[in-house]
């Protein structure tokens, strides 16, 4: 199969999302990090491409997580994934985090809360449905106190999914920014 990769990439989580999809051929990987993103991103990047049998050079897109996250966190993704882009002379673009980790789960016209435990009892969640096949937003990232919670059901500290990064490059804008709460 011929044309172009696109690498998708989040490090808004102590997990290390990371992947490499053509249509339906690709591989993506979870691996729990917590602050060692850095340590680990281009080593599993390699092992990636070559599982694959792709080159760096055959990328021609990035889907990055925006958050929100930590600071350093995000700032991981965002700098690797603009420097690969930047090399290789890929288009960038970006997508919520909590969306990519609620992806996978989300049922038609069935609400769905992803949340990331952040610290001192404050979490970052947002409310998803998909309609039509495509995302809506019911209610946008926010930080939150756990007295705050919206009504189930609720996700709780599930990774951003690779390839639902990839799967949401339709509904993504072109560019990144960066969700810190």
């Amino acid at each position: 199969m011929g044309g172009v990769w696109t690498l998708t990439l989040d490090t808004a989580t102590p997990y290390l999302s990371l992947g490499l999809f053509r249509g339906e051929e690709g591989l993506g990987r979870v691996v729990r990090v917590e602050r060692r993103h850095e340590e680990v991103l281009f080593g599993l990047l390699d092992e990636t491409l070559e599982a694959l049998g792709a080159r760096r050079e055959e990328i021609g897109a990035l889907v990055l997580g925006e958050g929100p996250g930590s600071y350093t966190g995000l700032r991981i993704a965002l700098a690797a994934g603009e420097g690969v882009a930047l090399a290789l002379g890929a288009r960038v673009y970006g997508v919520s985090s909590l969306l990519a980790a609620a992806w996978p789960y989300l049922e038609e016209g069935k609400p769905l809360t992803p949340l990331f435990t952040a610290r001192n009892r404050l979490y970052y969640g947002a409310t998803y449905v998909k309609e039509g096949g495509k995302p809506r937003t019911l209610t946008p990232p926010t930080r939150m106190r756990a007295e705050e919670l919206p009504q189930p059901p609720h996700l709780l500290d599930a990774p951003p999914d690779p390839r639902a990064l990839y799967e949401l490059l339709p509904f993504a804008r072109e560019g990144v920014e960066p969700l810190y709460l």
